[in-house]
């Protein structure tokens, strides 16, 4: 009986760690679409969203629905302003010496869609979550899903005509 006890506590942990590894890899595939959404935004309208809400009721739409958060479960994304991650856009606009923005702490989350009164920092770059658990896996160097942003920097955008090259696949 005590062996098979052990053997079932090993299994849940299993079965639970792979559950936490499979909703990190869809915040990930979330976060990029994100991405994507303001990449069309910008692209479509001349300029960055001001509230996420944009991005769904935008015409033509750049995004179907407004995603839920797979850690926390809902549609409480925090949006990533320009100059949080030093990204400014070609005019000089922003703000190099904006304050960055707090990270939540363990229990806070943001509201469901920001109004324009919690979106007054400037244009949307990006999301991210509100859940500050610590991860499983190191995303550009951050340990904690809060820390994950999912972010367009028009600076790295390649210029009209350029080739994009592809990053170097590993060797095994």
């Amino acid at each position: 009986m005590a062996v098979m006890a052990i053997m079932l506590t090993i299994a849940a942990e299993t079965v639970s760690f792979q559950q936490r590894r499979e909703r990190e890899e869809e915040l990930i595939f979330r976060g990029n679409q994100a991405i994507e959404a303001i990449r069309l935004f910008r692209a479509r309208n001349g300029r960055f969203p001001v509230e996420l809400g944009e991005l769904v009721n935008a015409k033509p739409r750049v995004l179907r629905k407004v995603w839920t958060d797979p850690l926390t479960g809902k549609v409480d994304w925090l949006p990533v302003f320009i100059g949080e991650e030093g990204a400014t856009l070609a005019g000089g606009l922003p703000v190099a010496g904006a304050p960055p923005a707090t990270t939540p702490t363990a229990g806070q989350s943001g509201s469901t869609l920001p109004t324009r009164s919690q979106s007054a920092r400037g244009p949307i770059i990006g999301v991210r979550s509100p859940s500050c658990e610590d991860a499983i896996k190191i995303y550009n160097g951050r340990t904690r899903y809060c820390d994950w942003k999912f972010f367009f920097d028009p600076q790295r955008q390649a210029s009209p005509g350029t080739p994009v090259q592809p990053s170097p696949t590993p060797r095994r």
